[in-house]
C-alpha cells in the first residue's frame, strides 16, 4: 500500500498532456499516466489515435514489460510475432476488443480503414515511463544498419 499521504487519486485532463506525434509515427499518442504526471507511477497509460489510412508504426517490442490495449473505435490491423520474428500473425482488432501483449512479443499496428480514424487505450505494466520499457525498435535498428553499411 502507498503511504497514507499519497492515497488520493490523480486526474489528468487531455489539455495537460497534449499529443505526441514523434514516439511512434504515424500514431498520435497522449501519454496520460506516467511518472511525469503521477508521482511514483508504476505504469504508463495513454491513448493512441490512428488517423484514417495510417501506415504501420515502427516494428518493436518491449523487453521488460507487458502491454494491454483496449480498442476504443475503428478497425486496427495488428501484426504479432515472437521476438525472433517467428509465428507472425495478422489480426483485425475492432472496438471493444481487449489485447494482452507479453514482454518480448513484436507488435505493429496500422489503421485498417482509409476513411475512419481508429483509437485505443494502452497500458505499459510495471514501468513509469517509455524509457523504462526498454523498447527494442527492430525497424529503426535495420534502418541504422543500412545507413552504416552505406546502402
Amino acid at each position: 500500500m502507498v503511504p497514507f499521504s499519497r492515497q488520493m487519486p490523480t486526474v489528468i485532463r487531455p489539455s495537460q498532456i497534449g499529443t505526441d506525434v514523434t514516439y511512434e509515427p504515424p500514431l498520435r499518442i497522449g501519454f496520460g499516466i506516467s511518472d511525469k504526471t503521477v508521482e511514483g507511477s508504476n505504469a504508463t497509460m495513454g491513448r493512441t489515435i490512428l488517423p484514417a489510412g495510417a501506415k504501420p508504426n515502427p516494428t518493436h517490442y518491449h523487453s521488460v514489460n507487458d502491454v494491454c490495449w483496449y480498442i476504443l473505435h475503428g478497425r486496427i490491423r495488428a501484426y504479432f510475432s515472437r521476438s525472433d520474428g517467428t509465428d507472425r500473425k495478422e489480426v483485425i482488432l475492432e472496438g471493444g476488443d481487449f489485447v494482452y501483449i507479453p514482454s518480448g512479443a513484436i507488435h505493429v499496428i496500422s489503421n485498417a480503414s482509409e476513411i475512419e480514424d481508429a483509437g485505443l487505450i494502452f497500458c505499459y505494466i510495471g514501468v513509469g515511463n517509455t524509457d523504462a520499457a526498454e523498447t527494442v525498435w527492430i525497424e529503426r535498428q535495420s534502418e541504422v544498419g543500412r545507413r552504416v553499411a552505406g546502402e
